[in-house]
């Protein structure tokens, strides 16, 4: 059982993203692992609820960073066995992009931004804005959870917003 804090936040987190959530190829993101055995839907979902606590603390409005996190890796492949002619690190992002556009819809210049640049330092395209910076912040901090086996603190959470999307 959630508290009710995070009751709350879910009910904002699914206000600003419920749309997308629904979204048979957002819920697809499921069958791919992204970090071990987490999937990629699991870590955009984590990502983007940590980017939503993350506005609320620093008073900055949510909905256009928590949409582009949850969407920061749409790649659409599994990238352990489907390789490209650049790295996955600096793929996946353009790739992402790519699949907003023709899948969702279109970007603001500053969600594009926030994609593209979520992988910095690996790669040395740093975030323009407050909201790259927050995405990749709370993108580095949930993928060392995902590989050190901590994300399942989130599975609480995490399912109260599947159940809670039917």
């Amino acid at each position: 059982m959630i508290s009710e804090k995070d009751s709350a936040a879910v009910e904002q987190y699914l206000a600003l993203t419920g749309d997308l959530l629904k979204n048979e190829l957002v819920e697809g993101m499921k069958q791919y692992n992204h970090h071990g055995t987490i999937s990629t839907h699991f870590h955009s979902v984590y990502v983007s609820f940590t980017v939503l606590k993350m506005c609320n603390r620093l008073g900055k409005e949510p909905r256009e960073i928590v949409r582009a996190s949850l969407l920061h890796d749409f790649y659409l492949y599994d990238w352990h066995t489907e390789k490209h002619e650049e790295m996955h690190a600096w793929y996946h992002p353009k790739a992402a992009v790519a699949n907003i556009r023709e899948h969702i819809g279109e970007l603001t210049a500053e969600q594009e931004d926030m994609i593209l640049a979520h992988m910095w330092p690996l790669h040395l395209m740093p975030p323009k804005t407050l909201g790259g910076w927050i995405l990749t912040a709370a993108d580095k901090h949930c993928a060392t959870e995902d590989i050190m086996g901590k994300s399942g603190r989130f599975d609480e959470i995490y399912e109260e917003i599947n159940k809670r999307l039917k």
